[in-house]
């Protein structure tokens, strides 16, 4: 279990942002050297297949890595459960606890290549849909919307295709190197609908509820547009905290044949 506190400029940024947390912080490990799992196969760094032989091992070892792997720092993604989310705004204040994350489980892996001369990895993927839900308190206003209640929140992805390249760099640790992973500055994606609902707003009045919801959910492509830096932060930080959470533990030169 995880828990998060941000502190931002806009609140459905965070709503978008929460559903990424929770993996861990990916710093290189001091403890003893390790391989790679057996789910994950090597590949030939100087084989004419490489970027094949990367896309293979990735997706045969991704349905084992979504059911979590104490050993290597992966937390279980079926669901991810995230403790607590507390978001603070000037005008807006949101606790989001007890967080399932659907879905993480079903992506598929489109394209995953490793360039080592330029030290970028390139990873393309897909989920047919993305299912965050849990317990909220909220109370406050994001532009002239005034939103506050607590009870159930939903908010579900659907279809989303996320491609993002990360460059890397070599961390010397006693004997070996190991990879950690940089933010990433190439991001993309692509989402066919955005739900949200908030049960039980403004104390239980379920017209004026209703209404709320109605309108988040018919404004959600101009939802999204307004999110996109966010949303390529929170991408980000997902995909440098799952690598770096297995390469932490695996020097560099245990990563390839």
């Amino acid at each position: 279990m995880f828990s998060l506190t941000v502190t931002c400029n806009k609140m459905w940024t965070t709503l978008i942002v929460i559903f990424v947390f929770g993996t861990t912080s990916g710093l290189v490990s001091a403890s003893e050297p390790k391989n790679l799992p057996p789910y994950l196969t090597p590949c030939k760094k100087d084989a004419p297949n490489f970027d094949a032989c990367c896309l293979s091992s990735a997706r045969a070892g991704l349905p084992s890595i979504v059911n979590g792997d104490k050993e290597y720092g992966i937390p279980n993604f079926k669901p991810l459960k995230v403790e607590k989310v507390e978001i603070n705004t000037a005008t807006l204040k949101v606790l989001i606890e007890d967080m399932d994350l659907w879905g993480l489980d079903e992506a598929d892996i489109k394209d995953f290549k490793m360039d080592l001369t330029n030290n970028e990895v390139r990873i393309d993927f897909h989920c047919p849909q993305i299912k965050i839900l849990g317990k909220y308190k909220m109370d406050g206003k994001i532009n002239l919307l005034t939103l506050n209640g607590n009870g159930d929140v939903n908010i579900t992805l659907e279809q989303p295709d996320i491609s993002f390249s990360i460059n890397y760099k070599l961390i010397k640790k006693g004997d070996f190197d190991y990879v950690q992973m940089q933010d990433s500055k190439n991001i993309s994606y692509n989402i066919q609908k955005l739900y949200i609902n908030f049960e039980n707003l403004f104390n239980g009045n379920e017209q004026l509820g209703k209404t709320t919801n109605d309108f988040l959910n018919k404004e959600w492509k101009s939802l999204i547009e307004d999110l996109n830096p966010t949303i390529k932060t929170t991408i980000n930080t997902i995909a440098v905290s799952i690598i770096n959470g297995v390469t932490a533990k695996i020097p560099y030169q245990n990563l390839f044949l």
